[in-house]
This record gives structure tokens, sequence and C-alpha cells, in this order.
């Protein structure tokens, strides 16, 4: 074999490693012994890659942290998809859920019995009517919020327009009167027109303040009117709020002629208390033949 030659292979592609170390270019075996050798030239080549094996303790950080961060996601996802599961099923038991009237209430719409009288109609200069009046309760019970309607009718008996409004009391005990105003809007020539009346009937206590009108004085005012005046108290424990005074003047033919409502000028009108009022009613100049006057107020909360 020659000196030059691998032992190995048999090839004579044999660099020089280092300065005592050669080795085949094509088995890559370390040859015995350098000084066996001629120093063949140094052998170059390309770039030589060295492979790395894997190592699980270099990446096992970094496992661990994408571990971490996975179940934290999830938990989060899991805690998501819980609450929009329970709020879905409050609200569909809130949608499903009746709602319980309270019987104690003993309230109910009605059509009341009783009668209107002192009905009297009051065109303004740009087309509207407000129509007024008086209803008396002759109901078994007595009545919350009473509304009133009136129907307007052509000659021939056709309906023309309804207009709706409330009565001046909030509550009507049983043969109490209440007085009312309805304004139509833009009302249509009519030849007559019907009153209907509904409201909530009410079986219980409920208080409001006490109060009465006294000293009612009328004066007429040439080429005026009439000027309504009194004294009004409050004769209850309470304190009323909002108090106002509604009062009709009624003509020789038991219409109403003209009206006027006053309101006091405190807010608190207090138990016991007096005060003046005065109305001046100048829509006609016609000597009114009766008033008819009433009040209403609301009792003040207390903590």
């Amino acid at each position: 074999m020659s000196s030059n030659q691998c032992p190995s292979c048999g090839s004579t592609n044999v660099y020089r490693e280092s300065a005592n170390v050669y080795r085949c270019g094509d088995c890559f075996d370390k040859l015995p012994s350098a000084s066996l050798y001629n120093a063949p030239p140094p052998k170059v080549y390309g770039t030589n890659q060295k492979t790395e094996s894997f190592s699980f303790t270099k990446y096992k950080y970094i496992l661990i942290a994408i571990v971490v961060g996975w179940m934290f996601l999830g938990t989060i996802i899991t805690t998501v998809f819980q609450w929009v599961q329970s709020t879905t099923s409050v609200i569909q038991e809130e949608e499903t859920q009746e709602i319980a009237i309270d019987p104690s209430l003993n309230s109910v719409d009605i059509i009341p019995e009783g009668e209107f009288s002192l009905l009297g109609e009051f065109p303004d200069s740009i087309g509207n009517v407000y129509f007024v009046g008086k209803f008396t309760n002759r109901s078994e019970t007595s009545l919350l919020m009473p509304k009133f309607v009136i129907s307007l009718f052509s000659e021939d008996g056709s309906s023309l327009n309804t207009c709706e409004g409330y009565g001046e009391k909030n509550l009507v005990l049983q043969n109490e009167s209440v007085s009312f105003e309805v304004l139509c809007n833009q009302a249509p020539k009519f030849h007559h027109y019907e009153v209907s009346v509904t409201a909530t009937s009410y079986v219980g206590d409920l208080s409001r303040p006490e109060l009465s009108l006294t000293n009612i004085n009328l004066k007429k005012v040439k080429n005026k009117g009439t000027v309504l005046s009194g004294k009004i108290q409050n004769t209850g424990t309470s304190i009323a709020n909002f108090t106002r005074i509604k009062c009709m003047l009624v003509g020789s033919n038991g219409k109403t002629i003209d009206y006027g409502t006053y309101t006091l000028e405190e807010e608190d009108f207090l138990p016991k208390a007096t005060q003046k009022f005065s109305l001046e009613l100048f829509r006609t100049k016609e000597v009114p033949d009766s008033y008819y006057c009433e009040t209403d107020s609301v009792g003040k909360e207390t903590n």
C-alpha cells in the first residue's frame, strides 16, 4: 500500500487535518500516524454545517410557557361561555315570567254610573273648541282617573271626530262630583255631541288632603264679566301640594257660561291654614244664575 493511501479504503485522497493528524477524504477515517505519510496539500472544501442534536432542556421553558398560556386562554374561554349561557337563561326566564297583579288593589276598568250636567262648549279664535261640564259618580265604588270622551256628529248622525280629556280630580268618591275640560283641536263644524266617561274602580282607603271652600262671592263687573272670590282652608292634618280650585258659572239654561282655575302660589298648603282666592271670568257679560266650585290637591309625601 502506498504511504499516501488510506489503510481502510485504499483511497489516495488523504489530507492533513492538523499538524500531526491526517484523515481520509473518502471514508473520513483518521490515519494511524501522521509521521508515516507525506504531507499532502491541505484540502479546501465548502462550509461544513454541523448538525446539532435536539436538546429538550434547551426548549423546556418555551414549551412550559406555551402550555401555561393555552391553559389560561382555555380558562377565559370557559368562563365567558358559562357567563353567556347563564345570562341567556336569565333573559329567557324574565321573558316567560308572568307579572302578578296585587289583588289588594281591587281595581278594574269600568263605565261608571252617573249623570252629566253643566255642559258647555267654548270655541276660540283658531278653530279649537273646549268642552266643559260636571259628572256625578253614582257607582258603587270610587273612581280613579276618570277619562271623558267627546264625540262630534253631523246633522245626519255621522261621526266627525272624538276628543279625550281627564277629570279635575284624580279620585272621585261615591256620590261626589268632578268637573272636566276636553280640548278638541281644529274641531270640524258639528251639529251635536255626546259625552261618555270611563274610569278605574277603586275599593279601599286612599288618603287625600281635606280641603273646604267657604265665603264664595260673585261680583258683577260692568261691561266685563264676573269676579268670583272666596276662601280655601286645609281642614286636615296633612300638608297639601299643588292645590287648585276650579269654578264654573252657570247660566239660566243650566249650562256653563264661563269657567276658570286658580292655583295656590305656595307649594305647601299647611294644615289648618286658610287662603283667599279670586277668579276673573270675563268670557261673557251674562249674569250667572249660580256657580259650581271644587278643589283638589296632592298630599305631600313624608319620610
